[in-house]
């Protein structure tokens, strides 16, 4: 399959090239343009995703956000319908938010839009956060919804169809604390609801030694704990991030990871990190490779909901436009690359992820 390769991305990169250049004075950037490439390839399946961001500010006290990404999927997977022959997808997702200053207040909000063939997800949220005692403790406090409409619209002409929907819900509260002047530590509290439709309407279960549909319960209820310190040594101009998250819901998931990283400046136009990130999680108290009988009231054969663990390798490099004798505001311009492998023993198999984006500073 020949995957999606958008021509207005060029485009656009041009456009924000000749924003960032235009202008014979310097001025203060007043906000940015991210244009970023994703590739992600695991044992049978393969992702390009091109998505472009911006980050506007809007008077003295509100920033305003944008977002438009596409998603073009190939895939060899029983799950489409057909059989295990290669099949190809694309989507598109939109969105916009909004933050506001109220002195030692912000309060913002967002909405998100995505389409697929046989999926669509609506999504809003809310946020606040207040900074007190001196601006060394920050509490933050969030809520969004998201509203999913499901098909089976992929498969062939002969099954029947099937359409549902699934709500989300989710309430996060975080608090983070200067503890000196190069430490800051934080901690996060997710909780989560699903109701509605969470199997894959493709996807068939060994059960017997036949194929059955999938079946899932339809609420689930998940909690996330997440605990971070941020560290830098201004000896070495280096920041190093320590976290660790655990989840777990009521079907029965407990998840831990760890996750290291530590980014290095180099010079004043340049940084270099690398990152590690550990995760194990159980098995749903439902899930089997194959099941023996088909009369249990769920059965999955999806491998996100089985015991596995695996390890996140990463690198990145970020280099200004000035380190590569770029003037004026071509010198703001970042390029950044990230490379990840992640080594995982689950079905899915190992994975190879490459980010490439051109970060650009803009005047208006």
């Amino acid at each position: 399959m020949q995957l999606i390769r958008p021509a207005s991305l060029a485009g656009l990169a041009a456009l924000a090239l000749a924003l960032a250049a235009g202008g014979a004075s310097p001025a203060r950037a007043d906000g940015e343009l991210t244009m970023r490439g994703v590739y992600y390839k695991e044992r049978a399946t393969r992702v390009m995703q091109p998505m472009l961001d911006g980050r506007f500010d809007v008077g003295d006290h509100g920033q305003a956000t944008g977002h438009l990404l596409v998603d073009a999927i190939t895939s060899a997977s029983i799950a489409a319908g057909n059989d295990g022959a290669a099949f190809s997808e694309r989507r598109v997702e939109g969105g916009a938010g909004y933050s506001h200053e109220l002195g030692v207040y912000k309060v913002g909000g967002l909405v998100r839009y995505s389409s697929e063939p046989d999926y669509t997800s609506t999504f809003a949220g809310v946020r606040g956060a207040a900074e007190l005692f001196d601006r060394n403790l920050t509490v933050t406090v969030g809520a969004t919804v998201g509203h999913d409409a499901i098909s089976n619209a992929g498969a062939p002409p002969m099954v029947p169809r099937r359409e549902d929907t699934l709500t989300t819900y989710l309430g996060s509260l975080s608090v983070a604390q200067v503890l000196s002047p190069n430490l800051i530590g934080a901690v996060t509290y997710d909780l989560g609801y699903l109701d509605g439709e969470q199997a894959n309407l493709y996807r068939a279960v060994i059960a017997e030694g036949m194929l059955v549909a999938e079946r899932h319960p339809r609420t689930r209820v998940r909690h996330a704990v997440a605990t971070s310190l941020k560290a830098f040594v201004p000896s070495s101009l280096t920041t190093v991030i320590a976290s660790y998250r655990y989840y777990r819901d009521d079907w029965q998931i407990d998840g831990h990871t760890p996750e290291l990283r530590v980014y290095q400046d180099v010079g004043d136009s340049a940084v270099f990190g690398v990152r590690y990130r550990y995760h194990r999680q159980d098995a749903a108290y439902f899930y089997e490779p194959r099941y023996a009988s088909a009369s249990p009231e769920f059965l999955s054969d999806d491998v996100k909901l089985s015991a596995f663990d695996s390890h996140t390798m990463a690198a990145q490099l970020e280099v200004a436009g000035e380190a590569v004798g770029l003037a004026g505001r071509l010198g703001e311009v970042r390029g950044q690359l990230v490379i990840e492998y992640v080594d995982q023993n689950n079905r899915f198999g190992n994975a190879l992820v490459a980010h490439a984006a051109l970060i650009i500073p803009i005047s208006y």
